[in-house]
């Protein structure tokens, strides 16, 4: 009985052996709701305003304008407009009400209205000074629909230089502490009302000791290195040379959920888990369906052919 137990632990340890980690993106959907498609009033921000028109010129310039998340960030007061249309300024006369009505004669779909919540240095908002870039920069938004004057909702972003060029490590090459958090608040706001998406370390199989371990764990290395279409390659050449390699199907699963083909990467890893129902299949099987509700969220996009299989609405 105890060499049964042994011999079934090393076959295990053979063909799943270690575990490695590579990135991923993950897609997120919008905080608030999706603007894609639409064109945004962008009014000036309410604050000093040595903080404020950064902030605002980066968020008219910095829209987002690729596939799936483009929009357009219009300043109100260059339109071709009726004096009501001068009205839209960054003071607390007009509410936000009055700028969705405003909104709404010029084909405006939302207008996203900016405050900034706190003084970075100690000082009443309001008073003029410059960034303080060591400090944390809060700005609270609010999403008014230009069509029914409904207000979407409000979220404060708050980011800090640091963390913002942790989670966007290109600000890191800019020069000017002030440009990398003002771009940094500007991203994260966006999030907001489009689709935005984070890296997510996600496990590999890394077997031992079976015929064509090595090229598996080449691919691996290539995979964390964010070279998925050459790991995915040697997977592909791995699993026709040595067909017993479920390894080879299970990394071809991540591989096919990194490039966002969810179906396909589904139907390997339930292979991979016919073969051989360990428990990182098993736990990579509710990530990927996880990975293709979220997906299918941020993008609005209908439910699969193949259905749900493991997971709930609410992604549990």
């Amino acid at each position: 009985m105890v060499r049964s137990r042994i011999l079934v632990a090393a076959v295990l340890l053979f063909t799943s052996g270690c575990r490695m980690g590579a990135q991923v993106v993950v897609w997120q959907p919008p905080q608030m709701e999706s603007a894609v498609g639409k064109r945004i009033a962008v009014p000036p921000i309410v604050g000093p305003n040595e903080i404020t028109e950064p902030i605002r010129e980066k968020m008219l310039t910095l829209a987002p304008r690729d596939a799936g998340r483009q929009l357009v960030a219009v300043a109100p007061e260059t339109l071709n407009a009726s004096e009501s249309i001068r009205l839209v300024s960054g003071t607390d006369d007009v509410n936000d009400i009055a700028l969705a009505s405003v909104a709404e004669q010029a084909d405006i779909d939302y207008v996203m209205r900016g405050r900034i919540l706190t003084a970075q240095t100690g000082q009443q908002a309001g008073e003029s000074r410059a960034f303080d870039p060591n400090v944390p920069l809060a700005v609270s938004w609010r999403l008014t629909s230009a069509s029914d004057h409904r207000l979407v909702g409000g979220a404060p972003v708050v980011v800090d230089l640091k963390s913002a060029i942790e989670t966007y490590p290109d600000l890191a090459l800019v020069a000017d502490p002030n440009e990398a958090l003002a771009t940094a608040a500007v991203r994260e706001a966006y999030r907001l009302i489009a689709p935005s998406f984070t890296l997510q370390d996600v496990e590999l199989a890394a077997p031992y000791a079976l015929p064509g371990s090595k090229a598996i764990r080449r691919g691996n290395a290539l995979a964390k290195s964010g070279r998925w279409g050459d790991a995915q390659a040697i997977w592909e050449t791995t699993l026709e040379k040595h067909p017993t390699q479920t390894a080879a199907i299970h990394n071809l699963a991540i591989a096919a959920a990194a490039g966002q083909d969810f179906s396909k990467a589904k139907a390997l890893i339930r292979r991979a888990i016919r073969r051989q129902p360990t428990g990182l299949s098993k736990r990579s099987m509710a990530w990927i369906e996880t990975m293709q509700r979220q997906y299918h969220k941020a993008f609005d996009l209908p439910d699969p052919p193949e259905g749900w299989f493991i997971t709930n609405e609410d992604g549990s």
